[in-house]
């Protein structure tokens, strides 16, 4: 059992550097939302700042772990699990609040967003299924 633990704080470990590389670099998944209620900056900064304040959470929960200072299934361990948990909740609740709701359910894209890439006609060797798309948008 010793071994699963050590596999999830290594995973929990990965996840810390990934948010702390998204929070520096600023861009990626975990900056795309096509329905923002703000400004795309101003999101972009609060995530950033999330994604900061999480993954060194996740570090030092992962580190003390891996180093021997808290035990598995220790008090202070699980103290650091439900912390690190919070803070994973408060970054959905963050990007759920500044989601614009109506215009995702009415699948138009805010002013905030990113701008619409253009077609890529190398894409249709290899999807299929856009003529079907287009002749489905057409025939409604």
């Amino acid at each position: 059992m010793q071994s699963s633990f050590g596999m999830l704080t290594m995973f929990e470990l990965l996840i810390g550097v990934y948010l702390i590389y998204a929070a520096i670099k600023g861009d990626g998944k975990l900056y795309e939302n096509d329905y923002l209620k703000c400004s795309r900056e101003e999101y972009v900064k609060g995530m950033r700042r999330l994604a900061l304040l999480t993954g060194v959470i996740m570090l030092l929960s992962s580190g003390l772990e891996l180093l021997g200072v808290t035990e598995p299934n220790s008090v202070l361990s699980w103290i650091l699990w439900f912390i690190t948990f919070g803070s994973i909740i408060l970054m959905m609740v963050y990007s759920v609040k500044k989601t614009d709701r109506e215009a995702a359910k009415a699948g138009k894209s805010t002013g905030a967003a990113s701008p619409e890439k253009p077609h890529d006609p190398l894409r249709a060797a290899f999807v299929f299924d856009d003529d079907e798309d287009e002749e489905q948008s057409e025939g409604k």
